[in-house]
């Protein structure tokens, strides 16, 4: 005689609930039978096999209905459509994963430049791809970024330029650095590079929409007296440290471009 098992055992030897059991069962991908003389339901090894086959699919992200087809078409063909999906889906969760720390690491590194960086230096701005840009952010978000990808928003940046002696904003710039769109084989059509080379930097506290006119004299002064000459426009890179609304942690990343001999 077979041995069988109750429904509590089985929970305790899967690990698994009681109510998700019970919830196989009614989906008819369990089949346990009733004890004559208790008339409980009884579990046999041919029913642990059941639901070992439903946890290793659950395990794969496969829904009930997936779970479902596969058991009863016995199929292996539906089987290797649907195992290939949900390769697919994991592969692209894994790769947006990894954007996910990569932005992580670029944000502690925002957060490391803000702590250590006082006054102004010379810094090379980083070989960067100007993804969509015009002369208003509303612009842009009605115009150019409808069809941006969840990694392409994840792992942009945002520049505003500004005009030196007329100081007036020119354009917004969506943007993503040449590295990073390397790194995860992100491609984008008609897309201009954004190299600046050696730059005057320097990085502030600053709330969005301001045009820091004494800071960028102070830059300008920094450039004549050590010799460099510079272009007629900025370039400031916005920095929320915790949200773009909260304007008591918004820095940013002032670049003034070096002409180059």
């Amino acid at each position: 005689m077979k041995k069988t098992y109750s429904i509590g055992e089985v929970s305790a030897m899967l690990r698994i609930g009681i109510d998700a059991i019970r919830f196989y069962e009614k989906k008819g991908l369990v089949h346990p039978k009733k004890d004559e003389h208790s008339k409980y339901r009884v579990y046999t090894m041919t029913n642990i096999l059941e639901l070992l086959d439903i946890i290793y699919y659950r395990e794969l992200d496969m829904s009930i209905s997936d779970i479902t087809e596969i058991i009863q078409s016995g199929s292996k063909e539906t089987m290797k459509i649907l195992l290939n999906e949900k390769k697919n889906n994991a592969l692209n969760r894994i790769r947006f994963e990894k954007q996910l720390v990569k932005k992580i690491e670029l944000i502690e590194t925002a957060y490391n430049t803000i702590e250590s960086h006082h006054g102004i230096s010379i810094k090379k701005f980083p070989k960067t791809w100007i993804l969509a840009h015009g002369n208003e952010k509303d612009e842009i978000m009605r115009s150019q970024i409808s069809d941006f990808t969840k990694e392409q928003f994840v792992m942009s940046c945002i520049y505003s330029t500004y005009h030196i002696t007329n100081n007036t904003r020119e354009d917004f710039c969506i943007t993503m650095e040449q590295s990073v769109m390397k790194e995860f084989n992100i491609s984008w059509k008609n897309c201009e590079k954004l190299d600046l080379g050696l730059c005057i930097y320097k990085v502030i506290q600053l709330g969005k929409e301001e045009v820091p006119i004494q800071e960028v004299d102070e830059m300008c002064l920094y450039a004549k007296v050590h010799g460099y000459s510079y272009e007629n426009i900025i370039y400031i890179h916005e920095i929320p440290l915790t949200a773009y609304t909260d304007e008591s942690n918004y820095f940013t990343e002032i670049y003034l471009p070096i002409k180059k001999i």
